[in-house]
């Protein structure tokens, strides 16, 4: 069963790259900011990171994006608590609904963690707009709420032990038009 469910997947990816589209590939390079919510807050107060994200159109207004990057969000100090940074490299995929300069996205994927904790699963919902540069070089500011969904390993008590994590996610990108 898993084999025709990764045959039947593997088809569809091919046709859709394959697909003519009236647009074309892009890739962008920026600085990523994490502002962490709900119970999250408790393990760290802000996150940073860079990404380099690909977009492979299949429709004048529809994309296939993958994304991949670095991700590091400070652990809370004081005189009582010393958490752990949580230093990630995302990797995602998904798909890009763009009218003009303004863009929705979803993007799912995998969290591998660099420094010892477990890895996560990650789902990102988003939005954004492109400012027009020179060329086909645009600016992309994007904006998004992103979950990582994985056990964190804070056995402390009155620490958020969760099984997930949830962050205003900002994107700021030099995006090359090819």
């Amino acid at each position: 069963m898993f084999k025709v469910r990764f045959l039947v997947l593997a088809a569809i990816l091919f046709l859709c790259l394959n697909a003519k589209a009236q647009t074309s590939s892009n890739i962008s390079i920026g600085a990523e900011f994490g502002l962490p919510s709900g119970n999250f807050v408790s393990l760290s107060g802000i996150g940073l990171g860079a990404s380099a994200k690909a977009d492979f159109p299949v429709s004048s207004q529809i994309a296939l994006t993958v994304n991949a990057g670095f991700m590091s969000f400070f652990g809370k100090r004081n005189q009582l608590i010393n958490l752990r940074d949580l230093t990630y490299i995302p990797l995602k995929a998904g798909i890009k609904y763009q009218s003009q300069s303004f863009y929705a996205e979803a993007q799912v994927g995998a969290g591998l963690s660099i420094n010892g904790q477990r890895n996560v699963f990650i789902w990102s919902p988003g939005i954004g707009n492109q400012f027009k540069l020179s060329g086909n070089n645009k600016l992309d500011v994007g904006i998004r709420y992103e979950a990582w969904a994985g056990k964190n390993e804070t056995s402390i008590l009155g620490i958020n032990n969760s099984s997930s994590k949830g962050f205003a996610g900002i994107r700021v990108a030099y995006v090359f038009g090819l």
